[in-house]
Formats: structure tokens, sequence, C-alpha cells
């Protein structure tokens, strides 16, 4: 029984220190409060009073406190609230009542009632109802006037006071004066040419409402017009990898397809092999002028994309090894007539370790150009060239490498007065790194599907990006 007790005890004085601690804290902020409540900055006292309820809401003192003030500070709010009244300030007179509320609410939690006159609540209803019908006089001038931007500010400030306030008709309203803008600016787009920019506006109006007027029915022809038909031909290889074109080329297609947004439309490769036979597009792999705006009314494409594959380069160094010097410690016991004891000191042994360096690495060259099939000028051109490599560096030995040191030295077996040991920490560290760091050497096919993948990402990301209206 005394063993259970001794476990107790510890637990129910830590729940006492607790309790008195709070308790202590909660009588000093309320203390604060009183003084804050005294100078007559009452708003200041209810922040601390609560403060103290939270810490102890047994604290008397602070729920009596608290309920002096916030009644305090509600005479200050109804003061307000008369003066803005009796001035026909509706606005500043329906806020002030709003902060009464929300005050209210604040306080109600600690159980504190506040009082607010019949008397006051019927004017605020007054009050609210000429504030409102203010607003919706002055929303319903400015949308007269097609200023659609502030009417809907207005709308909002409405809904804010009095969320139901008119019922659908000013819900009606107010989504007039978010839609007509858009509406609006995409109509002028439309008639300006410019179909990318309008199809996002009617897009605006449509994602809201999409029975609002013709927006649709605008959406749709502003599509159709920005459409974007690219035909891929042939990748031209000029490198002496064979398939590298093809791979360019599906690549390209690929990345198009994955990312082409709602404008641009990649023809289909059988569609385009029924118009035009394979040696046509072998012959004309790289088309400009004429010949793309021939090819182009052929395969039904607005632009022509062809590339050529320049070049592919490899170099290939494989890892070779290199003998290299370095130090071994040793603990090495010693007798040290000075302290008459037996001491320990490091010893640093001249070692070999190897060291093997190697690369591969591929070079890709590829030239495109995208040209319009209406009126044969280059839209866009460029060369793209990406060089992967792949490289090792690193360390062996037969032995643990945790124990080696980094250094130089001449003869092994005799010292010479150019030998030095590193200990710098940043050195070995680097020093020892190399035993343990990449020893796989990726292979040229490897390096050269990642730079032709590369390649490919760039050019689709420069036609799927283009935009032929700017």
């Amino acid at each position: 029984m005394r063993v259970s007790v001794l476990k107790v005890k510890p637990f129910l004085f830590f729940f006492l220190a607790t309790i008195i601690v709070a308790c202590n804290g909660s009588k000093a902020i309320t203390k604060k409060a009183s003084k804050l409540a005294e100078a007559g900055l009452h708003k200041d006292a209810v922040s601390f009073y609560i403060q103290a309820l939270n810490k102890d809401r047994s604290n008397v003192d602070a729920q009596i406190g608290l309920r002096k003030s916030s009644q305090e500070v509600v005479s200050f709010y109804q003061t307000k609230f008369f003066r803005d009244f009796n001035l026909n300030n509706y606005k500043s007179a329906v806020y002030s009542y709003m902060e009464i509320e929300e005050f209210k609410s604040k306080v109600d939690h600690y159980n504190v009632e506040v009082n607010i006159p019949n008397h006051v609540f019927e004017d605020y209803k007054f009050a609210k109802k000429k504030y409102l019908e203010e607003e919706f006089e002055l929303a319903n001038k400015l949308m007269s006037e097609e200023q659609f931007e502030e009417a809907e500010a207005v709308f909002i400030e409405i809904q804010k006071i009095e969320p139901n306030y008119k019922g659908e008709d000013l819900k009606n309203l107010k989504e007039i004066a978010q839609l007509e803008p858009p509406y609006r600016k995409g109509t002028e787009y439309l008639d300006l040419g410019k179909n990318r920019a309008a199809y996002y506006e009617f897009k605006r109006v449509i994602d809201k409402n999409p029975g609002y007027k013709d927006s649709k029915f605008k959406l749709e022809e502003a599509l159709l017009l920005a459409e974007f038909p690219v035909a891929v031909l042939k990748i031209k290889n000029l490198s002496f990898f064979k398939g590298g074109a093809a791979i360019v080329e599906a690549n390209i297609i690929n990345d198009l397809l994955a990312n082409k947004g709602p404008f641009l439309k990649v023809l289909d490769r059988t569609h385009m092999d029924k118009v035009l036979n394979e040696q046509y597009l072998s012959m004309n792999g790289w088309i400009e002028g004429n010949g793309a705006v021939k090819t182009g009314q052929l395969l039904g494409a607005k632009a022509i994309l062809s590339g050529k594959l320049l070049s592919i380069k490899s170099q290939n160094n494989p890892p070779q090894m290199k003998r290299k010097k370095g130090y071994k410690r040793r603990s090495e016991k010693f007798y040290n007539p000075q302290t008459k004891k037996t001491e320990t000191k490091y010893v640093y042994d001249k070692i070999f370790y190897n060291n093997y360096q190697g690369y591969n690495q591929v070079s890709v060259s590829f030239q495109y150009i995208l040209v319009s099939t209406e009126t044969g000028e280059v839209l866009d051109s460029g060369i793209e060239e990406k060089v992967m490599r792949s490289e090792v560096n690193y360390n062996t030995y037969s032995g643990n490498y945790k124990n080696l040191y980094p250094g130089i030295w001449s003869l092994k077996f005799q010292d010479s007065p150019g030998d030095r040991v590193y200990t710098n920490r940043s050195q070995v560290n680097n020093f020892r790194r190399a035993f343990t760091s990449n020893k796989n050497i990726k292979g040229s096919s490897e390096l050269r599907m990642e730079a032709l993948k590369i390649i490919s990402s760039r050019v689709a990301s420069k036609i799927y990006s283009f935009n032929p209206e700017k």
C-alpha cells in the first residue's frame, strides 16, 4: 500500500501545482483588467477578463468585471449607433449595430448577458431598410450606366447585410454584373480575330452560367476559329544513328498530344498517310514556302512541323584504374618515460589505393521549323542541342577505407621532407566519400535516349505554347 501512495503523491502534487499556477495567473490578469476598467478602457479590460476566464472559469471577480465592462462597451456602441442614426448616416448606424451583435456573440461564450434595448433593434431594422434601399438604387443606376464591376461590388455589399434581399431579382442582377463584362470582352475579341482570348472570356461566363445569352454558341465559334491543326512530317535523319529520327518524331507527337490544350490539334499519321504517300513525305521532310501551302491544303493543317536530326555523337572513355598514394592510420602503444605510463599514439602507414575515372557522353543536335500553310511564312524555328554525360570517379581499397587519410609521399619505406598527411575534416570527408560514390556509368544508348527525349520535349513545348494570334 505504501508503494501505491508514493506513486500517487507526485501526481497529486503536480495536479495541485497546476491549479495554483492557473489560479494565480488568472488573478494577476484580472487585476490588470480591473485597472484598465477603472481608467475607462473597457474594451481592453474585456480582453483581459476573457484571458483570465480562459485560465480559470471559476474566477468570480473576472466574471463580474467582464459583465460590467461588457455593458459599458455595448453602451459605447449604442451611443455611436444613435449618433449615426440621428444624422441619417444609415450605413454607419448599421455597421455600429453589427459591432454590437458581434461583441455580444463574443461574450455570450462566458455566460455574460448583454442587454440590447428593443427600441435599438427597431431603429436598426429601419436603418438597414433605408441603407439597403439606397444601395439597391445605386446599383441599378450603375447597371444602367454599364458600370458593371462597380455595380457588382454594391450587390456584394447588399448581400453581406441581407443575403436574401430582393430574392431572385438581386441574384439575377448580380449575375449580369459579373458576366456581362467578360461576355462583352469576348465578343470584342471575336470581332478582332483574337479567338483564343475570346474563348477564355466566354469560358469564364459558361463556367458560371452555361445559359447566359448566346455564350455557349460563341464559345464554340471561338474554339473552332482558334483551332490550330498541326501536321508533324517525318523527321529527316542526317545522323549516323538509325532510328533516331523516328524516336524524335514519336516523342514530339506524344508530348503534343499530352499537352495540346483546347486549341492545338495534332493530325493523325494514318490520315496523313492516306493523303500523302510515303515517298512524298520522305522527299518533303523539310518543307517551306509554297510546298508548305500545298501540303497544308492537302492535309487540312494550318501549320507543318518539319525537322532534321542533324547529328548524334558519342564519346566513350571507360573507367581507367590508377594507383594513388595515401595513409592508413593505426594505434600504437608506447612507454612515455616522462609520465612513466604506457600511452597510445596514432601512426600513419603509407599505402596505395585504386582510383577509377571514366565517362560516357552523347551530344544530340536537332533542327526544327514550323511553317504556316496559309502564308508559307516561318512561324518558329531553331536548333536544339543537348549533351548528356555520365561519369564516375571513385576509389577502392581492400581494407577498411574509414581508416584511410589523404596525403602525399615519395618513398614508401623511407620518410621524406615532402611527406604530408591531411587530417582536415573537410579534406578527409571528401576523400572518403569517393570510396562510396557511384561506380555505375550509364551506357551510350541510355544517354542517347535521354537526350532525344529532352530535345523532343523542348520542341513540343515550343509548338504547344505557340500562339498564332500574337
